[in-house]
């Protein structure tokens, strides 16, 4: 009597898992040849051949979404080395999520420790970088902030002021500045600008506005004056560490800071000590006159007219 044939829902897994397999098709098939079997004859090609049409294309799909995903990556490499480099990482990493989105996760970390990221020893910063950019793509975005409000806010609640900044602004310190190839990512490779040679530490901003991600490279104060903010600290301690090494221009750096902050959008509400005032009521969705003493006091003459 010969055997009874398997539940579908068992023999979509047994095809899934032969597409899908790291090792090809022909490997997986070896590895459980029963699930040939069940699979028509189609001469003059074989089942295997059959199916490696559909494995092939599923890991080219792949390799399609890891070049998406990192543009910058793949123009420093080339398309051969670039492949390579992918193809091994699909290997190690085999995706397990139902969204192209989740496939890269763990590319950086790879390309680090991978002898093409040991050859070009920024690809973990440069490849660091795009994953983030492209991560601010799906982080929600709170409502704009009114102008308006920050000039209701009295110059004497400022220091003890809370800002809310946007979900997507992120912060990155790299060990290569990586942020100019990124923007070279979509030139054609005849153009250079392909590779660096020497680390230098960069600060990076990393945000979506309502176009698309933006990059900027900001000054080592800025940067940590934005972390303590982004981690609930207050104006006041926030600006503190960084008046020191702004000297006598620091209150003039904090006006230019704000400034930026909240004409880029940034800034989406502020928390002052009895109030909170943001963009709206609603829940939210997931310069000086007198004389400045800004050496002592950086937040003096913010938020006066």
């Amino acid at each position: 009597m010969p055997p009874s044939p398997p539940e579908l829902a068992s023999l979509q897994r047994s095809l899934r898992e032969i597409l899908t397999a790291p090792q090809g098709v022909r490997a997986a098939v070896r590895e459980t040849p029963a699930a040939l079997r069940w699979i028509a004859e189609a001469a003059p090609i074989d089942a295997p051949t059959r199916l490696s049409v559909y494995g092939d294309g599923y890991f080219l799909r792949l390799l399609e979404a890891l070049a998406s995903d990192y543009p910058a990556v793949r123009r420093t490499l080339g398309e051969d080395d670039f492949r390579v480099l992918a193809a091994n990482y699909l290997e190690a990493n085999p995706s397990r999520s139902p969204t192209l989105a989740d496939l890269g996760e763990a590319f950086p970390r790879f390309v680090s420790s991978h002898p093409l990221g040991r050859k070009y020893p920024f690809l973990g910063d440069l490849s660091q970088l795009e994953r983030d950019a492209m991560t601010r793509l799906f982080a929600a975005r709170l409502p704009a902030l009114d102008p308006e409000t920050i000039g209701r806010i009295p110059a004497e609640d400022w220091p003890r002021a809370r800002l809310i900044l946007d979900p997507t602004v992120l912060l990155l310190k790299l060990a290569w500045p990586v942020e100019r190839l990124w923007r070279r990512r979509e030139l054609p490779p005849a153009d250079g600008g392909k590779v660096l040679r020497r680390a230098r530490a960069q600060w990076l901003l990393v945000f979506r506005d309502e176009t698309w991600v933006r990059v900027a490279e900001i000054s080592r104060p800025e940067w940590a004056a934005l972390r303590r903010i982004k981690e609930g600290a207050r104006l006041g301690g926030a600006f503190a560490r960084a008046s020191k090494s702004l000297g006598k221009t620091s209150a003039a750096e904090v006006q230019r800071w704000l400034s930026a902050w909240v004409g880029g959008g940034l800034i989406k509400g502020i928390e002052c000590p009895k109030k909170r005032t943001t963009a709206s009521r609603a829940a939210p969705q997931q310069p000086a006159h007198g004389k400045s003493n800004a050496k002592k006091d950086p937040m003096k003459n913010v938020g006066r007219r």
